[in-house]
């Protein structure tokens, strides 16, 4: 998956010594815990929307033309017609969903959430792979 955001970083000033100072050449947020977790639950929230929008969308491709004459099948099949318009908007609400969870995937990772799940993930696996 390409990146939505480049070389942007998201850092924890909570856990920064003298305040966070973004690191030379990149462009970034530096933000209190606080502030990234209440940005991550409305990231969270606002992927979760588009996500049911998707479902909308999909039922859109789904139309069949009510009639047998031009004008029915005009308006469903027709340019900017009804499928049309729902094949578009679902792959913009795919762009969107993309974009979100790349966000919060990036805020996880400054929180120390990730990291912490993948290191617990493998002692778990350690443990069940053991023979002793």
């Amino acid at each position: 998956m390409t990146s939505f955001f480049g070389d942007v970083w998201f850092q924890n000033s909570d856990t920064v010594v003298g305040g966070g100072a973004a690191p030379a050449g990149g462009q970034g947020f530096s933000m209190s815990g606080d502030e990234m977790r209440a940005l991550l639950k409305k990231c969270q929230d606002q992927r979760k929307l588009v996500r049911e929008m998707q479902d909308t969308a999909w039922k859109l491709q789904q139309v069949i033309a009510p009639g047998n004459e031009p004008a029915s099948k005009h308006a469903v099949y027709g340019p900017n017609g009804i499928k049309e318009t729902g094949v578009y908007y679902e792959g913009h609400l795919r762009f969107q969903d993309n974009y979100f969870t790349e966000l919060i995937l990036r805020l996880e990772k400054a929180l120390g959430m990730t990291e912490e799940t993948d290191r617990q993930a493998a002692e778990a696996t350690k443990k069940r792979g053991s023979l002793e």
